[in-house]
């Protein structure tokens, strides 16, 4: 425990408490493995055949690519969303310090941070979510937008609930999603990853997650294909 840097669990109280249970605390018994040690192509060749089987991987690699970083996505970016907007607390998110515990079958089920504070939630973008999804789609040959909208669609998911329960100004993390670029200038890869179009409004992700490739899989109900490309 770092002096005078309160533990992630320690922020998360009331109806927030939900946004923390895949973060896991120090002294959790889980075994949990390097993120970097996981993203190794050997481990998740192994991982990937494991949860899919012979039928899917590796013919279908990049389709397993995209569903099982959903999985990762789902346990990293609600905790650090919330702690960041609602408690002003940043965490360092090297790859090299998280560490991801994972289930039976091998999908993420976990994460455990090297708990020392970061700069903004900026580095959610720059510190791991970046080099996370050149590592994923190098590794399944897909290209980094489908990966981009995976966190897209969690992020904005995890702000809607949060806008639901909180009146703490969730700009910072819906500027995310609708600035085309970052404070820096750069292109924002999250830019737009989920609209509403329609009415009633339809929830609709700008990019494909590519599930619709394996019927096993099935179609996400957010897809943003017509259904003559199916």
């Amino acid at each position: 425990k770092f002096p005078g840097i309160p533990m992630p669990h320690d922020l998360f109280t009331g109806p927030l408490v939900s946004f923390c249970q895949t973060l896991l605390a120090a002294d959790d018994p889980r075994p949990v493995q390097p993120l970097l040690e996981v993203l190794r192509p050997e481990s998740l060749d192994a991982l990937l055949l494991n949860i899919y089987g012979p039928e899917l991987m590796p013919a279908q690699r990049a389709v397993l690519v995209s569903q099982w970083s959903k999985y990762y996505f789902m346990q990293l970016i609600p905790p650090v969303v919330v702690s960041s907007l609602v408690f002003d607390r940043h965490w360092s998110l090297r790859l090299d310090q998280v560490s991801l515990a994972l289930d039976e079958r091998g999908l993420p089920s976990g994460v455990k941070l090297d708990v020392r504070e970061g700069g903004s939630l900026d580095g959610l973008l720059d510190d791991n979510l970046r080099p996370f999804i050149e590592i994923l789609s190098t590794y399944g040959d897909l290209p980094g937008a489908v990966l981009w909208g995976n966190a897209g669609d969690y992020l904005e998911s995890c702000l809607v609930r949060l806008g639901a329960l909180t009146d703490v100004s969730l700009e910072a993390g819906y500027g995310l999603l609708r600035n085309s670029t970052l404070s820096d200038g750069r292109r924002n890869p999250l830019f737009n990853a989920i609209s509403y179009v329609g009415e009633p409004a339809r929830r609709k992700r700008r990019t494909c997650c590519l599930s619709y490739q394996v019927e096993w899989v099935g179609r996400c109900e957010h897809c943003p294909l017509g259904c003559d490309h199916l």
